[in-house]
């Protein structure tokens, strides 16, 4: 029985480490200044002082790798996408021949990308809202004209805008809603030739509107993972019946020795 009660307990530790380990706390300052730099990045680009954007950029990168990730609450996912983000950044800056509109993009993007990591309010990314919805909304209008070599002329233009934010939002946002986001997007890339000829499919942009809504209203997310609750339930009742059955024995040795008492 003893033996039973040990593993029991190794389970909850196993599925529950955050309820029995000490809680170490990610170098706040250092995300702080991380974060501040992105931001820095984003200015000079704009302002089109590359070499200055490149030195801040190698800080950054610097900074990055003295932070103790395993320590944190980051992902190997999300340390693969702010990788990722920093390379296209740093590659926009270095590069000879980008446009500066493609610098902007791709600052922009780290900077959405390290505040997503960093911000536990309102991330930044969800102040695209109004300008990626107004590139929706032209997408829409030009596809009711008619004319599809402009649609495909605005549908390059919206998922442009999103392909911005969408490492950040792969970030906030759980796996699977995520997932529920980009499958409305793959759908627009991949029939985006055929929205005209097709009214099902051109009604499908509906779908997708209201998506983007719940996007940036916040998608509501389960109360409680069902797999989980099975878990929880599962340990209790093994705990309840293991006490339940040490107390009958307890309850019933010394009812034993009273008889023998007596």
């Amino acid at each position: 029985m003893r033996r039973l009660i040990l593993v029991v307990i190794a389970i909850v530790l196993f599925c529950f480490p955050a309820a029995t380990m000490a809680n170490n706390e990610v170098d706040e300052d250092k995300w702080k200044e991380l974060n501040h730099i992105s931001d820095k990045v984003l200015q000079l680009v704009k302002q089109e002082k590359y070499e200055d954007a490149k030195k801040l950029l190698t800080y950054f990168s610097e900074q990055f790798l003295s932070i103790r990730y395993n320590n944190s609450d980051l992902t190997m996912s999300d340390l693969h996408i702010v990788t990722n983000s920093f390379e296209q950044v740093e590659g926009a800056v270095t590069g000879v021949s980008v446009p500066p509109e493609e610098r902007i993009l791709r600052a922009t993007e780290f900077r959405l990308v390290v505040d997503a990591l960093v911000t536990d309010g309102k991330p930044l990314w969800k102040n695209t809202e109004k300008s990626l919805f107004y590139s929706f909304q032209q997408m829409k209008e030009t596809a009711e004209a008619g004319d599809n070599q402009a649609l495909q002329h605005r549908i390059n233009e919206f998922l442009r805008q999103y392909q911005v934010i969408r490492p950040a939002i792969m970030i906030d946002l759980e796996p699977q809603n995520f997932q529920r986001i980009q499958s409305h997007i793959a759908f627009l890339e991949k029939y985006r030739q055929d929205l005209l000829e097709d009214e099902q499919k051109l009604a499908q942009l509906e779908v997708i509107e209201k998506e983007l809504h719940l996007l940036y209203d916040g998608i509501q997310e389960d109360g409680a993972d069902p797999s989980l609750l099975w878990v929880m339930l599962t340990i209790g009742g093994m705990i309840f019946t293991s006490l339940s059955y040490v107390g009958f024995k307890k309850y019933k040795a010394e009812k034993q020795k009273v008889k023998v008492k007596e």
